[in-house]
This record gives structure tokens, sequence and C-alpha cells, in this order.
């Protein structure tokens, strides 16, 4: 490869790989809003949780508020949150139930036990898995958030479906599919070889068996004719796929498809709608993507920090500009920070069309504050600067290059010389007789 073309492609993947993220908010404790003229008589709304013991594990995006599920350790007086996307003040936000305080108490069935995995739809309908409790079956719940968080519909599975014995069930992550007559959800169930579908047309859940297999994660491809779920196995590196048409087949068995290895164990997977594939992995500080689902697989990082010795560092969701927003939780040391970053990337999630891919993606420089007007268009002279940094990288790595070479050249021509030299002075001496 000649030293322009090797240029091109290392400034290509410079630009390709430069994804700036933006701190939005930072947190060492989390407190939550405690409304006045709420019925606290249970005792659910109360100090008696460990703040430190707060962890983000699903995210989902509409409009001007973030969605987050939260671990159901003991005390978490609520385990489905919402946050304001941006805040006038340097002060994090407080933690705010979704949808109201009343929707969170302890062993009602009639409320939120333990909020898991979560999707919005393109008509502004939230959908959120309850795993339950010890007390209470699990649950699927679809919020109107066009229409005052109304509740419109609560799904309790049925024990053929999901077992109503709280230690044999672990429903996880959730991803939807929009057809043109119905919305279909696809779940995980990491205590059963099985993927749970739910139909909303029909209001009805059933299972089809994946033997000797258990999923994690998944993510689910855009919207068309050949639409794969992608699955991450439990406790396993290995990413499979299964095209969704087996899944309609109620009670049968889909034949899933060995797609490749990740260099680690997944725990969260999302696809936009530009084909990129998103990982976080349980105990590394990095995530990656799979740049075209359509291409041959390939891990590749393209987010990383230091170290943050926590079991699931990460959680991700796409919003509807092409921003992709993450939480980071950071472990070490004797405190639990915790931050909300985004990042534009140029596409939106992967129930919106590929056609419909953003194509303009902003850039965001990374920063500490907590506003809104850290947020900048990419203008020419970023683009400029960008450039002349990985050309004057380039052009440092191929002087190198041309120095040594000519180096090599160099100490060749002076033994060349002095073997010449050695050979001319033994034609010199006279001989002896």
């Amino acid at each position: 490869m000649s030293s322009f073309f090797a240029a091109i492609f290392l400034l290509g993947l410079c630009l390709a790989n430069a994804i700036d993220f933006t701190t939005v908010y930072e947190w060492n404790k989390f407190d939550f809003v405690r409304p006045s003229g709420v019925d606290t008589s249970n005792g659910q709304i109360g100090q008696h949780f460990h703040q430190d013991q707060v962890y983000f594990q699903y995210m989902a995006v509409f409009g001007e508020r973030l969605f987050l599920s939260l671990d159901s350790y003991s005390g978490i007086p609520a385990t489905l949150v919402w946050l304001p996307t941006s805040g006038s003040s340097t002060v994090p936000p407080k933690l705010a139930p979704f949808p109201s305080w009343n929707l969170h108490m302890k062993d009602n069935c009639d409320t939120i036990q333990a909020a898991k995995g979560m999707e919005i739809d393109t008509d502004g309908r939230l959908w959120v898995l309850d795993q339950g409790s010890s007390k209470c079956s699990s649950k699927l719940w679809i919020f109107d958030l066009l229409n005052n968080d109304t509740t419109e519909l609560v799904h309790q599975f049925p024990d053929s479906v999901v077992s109503h014995r709280y230690f044999k069930r672990e429903l996880r992550d959730m991803v939807l599919d929009k057809t043109p007559e119905d919305y279909l959800a696809y779940i995980t169930d990491s205590f059963s070889d099985k993927i749970v579908v739910y139909s909303r047309k029909m209001d009805k859940s059933w299972t089809v068996t994946t033997p000797g297999r258990k999923w994690n994660s998944l993510a689910l491809s855009p919207d068309g004719e050949a639409t794969q779920l992608y699955l991450a196995r439990y406790f396993s590196n290995e990413l499979y796929s299964v095209s969704v048409s087996e899944l309609k087949n109620e009670g049968g068995r889909a034949a899933v498809k060995l797609v490749g290895e990740w260099f680690n164990i997944p725990c969260r997977m999302l696809i936009d709608s530009a084909n990129v594939l998103y990982a976080a992995f349980k105990y590394q500080s990095y995530l990656s993507k799979w740049k075209n689902i359509s291409e041959p697989f390939r891990d590749q990082r393209f987010y990383e920090v230091e170290r943050l010795d926590a079991e699931q560092p990460f959680t991700f969701a796409l919003d509807t500009n092409g921003t992709l927003w993450l939480t980071e939780r950071n472990a070490t040391g004797s405190e639990k920070r915790h931050k909300i970053i985004k990042a534009a990337v140029g596409a939106r999630s992967y129930l919106f069309k590929p056609s419909t891919a953003m194509t303009a993606p902003q850039a965001y420089v990374s920063g500490g504050e907590t506003s809104d007007d850290m947020k900048i268009t990419q203008t020419p002279t970023v683009i400029v600067i960008s450039l002349l940094v990985c050309c004057l990288f380039l052009c440092g790595s191929c002087q190198c290059v041309v120095n040594l070479v000519r180096m090599r050249r160099k100490q060749t021509s002076l033994r060349q010389i002095s073997k010449d030299n050695r050979e001319q002075r033994s034609a010199l001496v006279p001989v002896n007789l």
C-alpha cells in the first residue's frame, strides 16, 4: 500500500471513530422527588434506602424526558423514574417516579414492583417490563406519553409463559417489532430457554423455544423484509440471530444461528436505523459496535474510559434527533459516581426505517458542565482542525518511516564503501617474494 493510500485509510479511521460525548448530569448520591400531599402511610416514600445502591439498568428517551429503570434493591422507593433531558441548574436533578408515587407500592400487585427493560414506540407509548416480586407476578405495562402518561394497558404474563414462581423467572430486556397491523414485543427471560413474545393487538403472550440456550440482552434490526433478532447468550460472549418470522409460531421452536463472538460478555445491545449495533459488557469500561450488521461481524471499540469496576457500567438509548444517551457508573473509590452523557451519532432507533436515518449529525464537545449550552454544531473549522491533527499524526508517522529507510540505505552504502576500500587497499599492498 502506498504512503498516500495508507494516509487516507488512517485518516478515515480517525474521523469515523471520533464520537464526542457531553456530560449532562453527574451524581455522587441520589435522592427522589418527594411531593407533598402523597399518601406515605405504606412507608414507601422515605429516607431508608442506601443512596449508594441506586443502579441504572435500562433507559429510554422521548421528547424532553429520560426514563430509567433502577435495580430493586431493598429500600429503593421506585424502580421506574424520569429526568429532564436538560436543566437550568448545575445541581443534578432528583429522580422523579413515573408516572407517580401511587404506582410504586411495595407488594401491591396493582403497581410496578421491579421495572426492567423498556422501549418507546413510534406512536409515543412507553413499554415497561415489570419483573414483579415474591408476591406479585410479572407484567408488561404500556403508558401513553402523549395522553398525560395514562396507563393504556397492563398485561400479566400467564404462568405458562413466565413462571409465577419468583425464583424461576428473570425478565430482562425487550425490543419492539412494528408490523403493518400490530406491535410485537420480544422479551428475554434468563431463567428459561425461550423467547417471550407479546402481541399488543391481541393482548396475548406466548413463547418460542430455543433448546439449550438462554438469553440475556437482545437487539432488533431496522424495519425491513428480513428483520433479524440478535441475541446475546446468557453468561456468554456468543452472539446469535434469528428471523422474527420464526417467533410468530406460538409454542414452536426457533433455529438460532451463531453470528460471532464478542471479546467479553454483553449486558446491553442496541441497533440504530443505520444498521450499527452497539454493545456494553459486564465489568468492562468500554463500548463496542458492529459498524454494519449486513457485513461480516466485527467487534470494534468506540468509547472507553478508565477503570470503573461496575458489573454493568453502562446503559444507553437513542432519541429521535440522532443522539445516543449513555449512563456511566463508576464504582471505584469510596463513592460511586453516576453520569449521564450524550453524543450525536446521526441515526435514530431501529424502529425507524433505514431510509429515515439522519445524515447530518451534530458533534458534541466533551465537558463537565451540566448545561444544554454545551451543545455545538459541527463547523468547517472543527472539521479542518480534525483533519490537520490526523494529517500531522500521519505525516509524523510517514516521516519516521522515511527516516528509517534513509538510515538503512546509508548504513548499506557505508558498508559497501568500507568493503570497496578494503579491496582497494589489498590490491595496493606489494607481494613479498
